[in-house]
């Protein structure tokens, strides 16, 4: 029995095998959205492995359907995708960090990127407190947090956001927000617990006018008052650094029709 729980998100499997190829030694749960419902418990070694199979689509609802499969003996959660390759040390380091550390509620990890693509995420360098303003380019693999302080928070995935529903992206970044507007303490470790190759696994096609829109929700579900200003703030950053084709204030049209999008979904679920 471990005291990490590693909740992972995939699609279509058929058996246990991603557990082996990830490397895994830990007690986890494997989210896998296929065609069927099912639940199936396997002892691997130590480690306690559920698979969880649903017909549900979209990482988000993926990622709270492992949540909502937590085992009672995990003290620690981490977030996984199914392309990570854990180190064989893995656990160790994770509760090492934690134990010198009481303070931390979550630490985030580094993730070693393997592929000729530069990985999306940015990197850590330091063991420090993070601030809102540090976790914008992060993701939430390698994220791990205390089991209690998930549960008590009751912070879960916002379902309209991230890969498998129309506003593709953002969903990592809503979340860690969610942490911080519960006072949740986290932490940045510079240690690397796993591999990644992403050169097969990209949502990003471009600073194009899908990005903007898109981004101008997630900042719209974060900061719901500032989101105006911080808009028009980006756009100016976007278009000096000329990492886009389209003009300011095509930018910037794009930016306001994602906080629109994002006010007008909102009102329709009320």
């Amino acid at each position: 029995m471990s005291k990490l729980q590693v909740l992972v998100t995939t699609m279509h499997q058929k058996d246990f095998d991603k557990f082996y190829k990830m490397n895994l030694s830990t007690d986890a749960v494997l989210a896998n959205q296929a065609d069927s419902n099912s639940v199936e418990k396997k002892e691997i070694g130590s480690s306690t492995v559920s698979l969880v199979t649903t017909d549900t689509r979209g990482v988000s609802k993926n990622r709270n359907i492992a949540i909502e499969n937590i085992f009672d003996t995990a003290e620690y959660i981490m977030f996984s995708d199914d392309d990570l390759i854990f180190y064989d040390n893995y656990e160790d380091i994770i509760i090492s960090e934690f134990e010198k550390c009481p303070e931390a509620d979550a630490i985030k990890f580094n993730i070693n990127a393997v592929s000729q693509r530069q990985l999306s995420m940015k990197q850590i360098s330091a063991f420090k407190k993070l601030s809102r303003r540090e976790v914008t380019s992060f993701g939430v693999w390698g994220l791990v947090i205390k089991k209690e302080v998930l549960l008590k928070s009751n912070i879960r995935f916002n379902e309209r956001f991230g890969p498998g529903t129309s506003n593709y992206c953002g969903e990592d970044s809503i979340f860690l927000q969610q942490m911080f507007k519960k006072k949740i303490v986290l932490y940045s470790s510079p240690i690397y617990i796993a591999d990644i190759d992403q050169d097969n696994s990209s949502w990003f096609e471009g600073y194009n006018e899908r990005y903007f829109t898109a981004l101008g929700m997630i900042i719209s579900e974060c900061y719901p008052i500032l989101s105006f200003a911080l808009v028009v703030r980006s756009a100016i950053k976007f278009y000096n650094r000329k990492k886009s084709q389209l003009g300011f204030w095509e930018i910037l049209k794009c930016y306001y029709s994602g906080i629109f999008k994002n006010i007008c979904e909102k009102r329709s679920l009320k």
